[in-house]
């Protein structure tokens, strides 16, 4: 069955069966069928495209991920300032206490 070759395909590519489109001579075979049964052989070329909506998702997410690492430079560098700030306050003399 194609699912078992794309549960192969899972390991050397690291893409899910959900996120593989397997081809072969030009059209896509579906998870149920045999691929013996559709003709392919040892030594048959087939083809293995990667879900054009797995790849937009995985862009978001890592979109996602480049914002949210922003974002703790941000609060980072912030956070230093306020500590510099900080101990200015407390350098400061009190006069009346």
């Amino acid at each position: 069955m194609e699912g078992h070759l794309k549960g192969v395909l899972t390991t050397e590519t690291g893409l899910e069966p959900k996120e593989q489109r397997l081809l072969f001579r030009g059209k896509e075979k579906e998870d149920e069928e045999w691929l013996h049964m559709v003709g392919v052989k040892d030594m048959s070329k087939v083809i293995l495209l990667e879900d054009p909506a797995s790849k937009e998702r995985k862009l978001k997410e890592m979109q996602k991920s480049e914002d949210i690492l922003e974002a703790c430079a941000a609060i980072s560098s912030v956070r230093t300032e306020v500590d510099k700030l900080h101990k200015k306050v407390l350098a400061i003399p009190c006069h009346g206490n």
